[in-house]
């Protein structure tokens, strides 16, 4: 993450965990200056939800783009996280441990960047992927980018 999505997440996860969503990924797409909420709650996320995120979200950013934390132009969007949902911290692996994987690694492991398998398991500080018949444990501080796959 970058600082100002560091920034972001921080200034908006807790009100939106108060309202019963779960702030799932914060993005910014610099050259389209787009600021991209990933949000989820137990029940999923309706396209009702999505409008209430924002205009919760936009509010509170708004208000601290004022007073200088977040002086970034953008345009706000709000989804779900999708069938492909993102995973990015340990309670989402967690979460979706015996699910279809794929990630890439920031540096090599296990002599490669990409990995696609069935998550096995995960800790605070680790998952276990099945890569091929072959069990592959990833500490998160290595993790680039994970996402689930669908299975239809």
């Amino acid at each position: 993450m970058s600082v100002f999505t560091d920034a972001v997440d921080e200034s908006v996860s807790s009100l939106l965990e108060a309202e019963g969503y779960d702030l799932v990924l914060v993005e910014f797409v610099q050259r389209s200056r787009i600021l991209r909420l990933y949000v989820d709650s137990e029940g999923g996320i309706t396209l009702d939800d999505c409008t209430r995120v924002s205009h919760l979200v936009g509010d509170v950013l708004d208000a601290e783009a004022v007073d200088g934390a977040l002086k970034v132009q953008y345009t706000l969007e709000v989804s779900s996280p999708g069938l492909d949902r993102p995973l990015t911290r340990p309670k989402d692996f967690k979460r979706f441990v015996g699910s279809r994987t794929k990630l890439t690694t920031k540096e090599p492991t296990a002599g490669r960047h990409k990995f696609t398998g069935e998550l096995l398991s995960a800790t605070d500080s680790a998952i276990q992927i099945d890569v091929d018949g072959q069990s592959v444990e990833i500490a998160y501080g290595l993790i680039d980018r994970a996402r689930l796959v669908p299975e239809f």
